[in-house]
């Protein structure tokens, strides 16, 4: 049996636009793993984890639960692809998907376009830096 490529989605990019659909090969499987041990660590309300299981039964990805690492391991797929991501929870889980096999991790769009690159402590710092930009098409251009 052949091994296939497959993107392993998270609650950040569910999306049908997001750009690893373009980045993959077009017949890799799409799939989202329920992982309870996961869910509890990151301490998401019932209506968080309603919206992020509402927004995958529209999308066309197979929904898994159990360990992520064993569902891995089952598949045994020949690359990941990941979108990126800053949550620590989802980063962790990504380094020990990379021990078993190949990660290729796929950018985002930026949310809005900025001048330079900043960071803030708090989304309202963020917020009221682009909160004009991210109304215009494309999300404007330099912030």
């Amino acid at each position: 049996m052949t091994k296939q490529p497959l993107i392993l989605l998270h609650e950040e990019s569910l999306r049908n636009s997001h750009p690893i659909f373009l980045f993959a090969p077009k017949e890799t499987q799409v799939i989202y793993v329920w992982d309870d041990e996961y869910v509890l660590r990151s301490g998401y309300s019932l209506k968080r984890l309603i919206f992020i299981y509402e927004t995958l039964c529209e999308m066309k990805v197979d929904i898994l639960r159990g360990s992520t690492r064993d569902i891995l391991q089952e598949i045994s797929p020949s690359v990941v692809y990941i979108p990126t991501t800053n949550n620590g929870h989802l980063l962790e889980m990504i380094r020990s998907v990379e021990k078993f096999f190949p990660v290729e991790m796929v950018e985002d769009e930026p949310f809005v376009n900025l001048k330079k690159t900043m960071h803030y402590k708090r989304f309202f710092q963020y917020w009221s830096k682009v909160e004009k930009a991210a109304s215009l098409q494309q999300g404007g251009q330099n912030a």
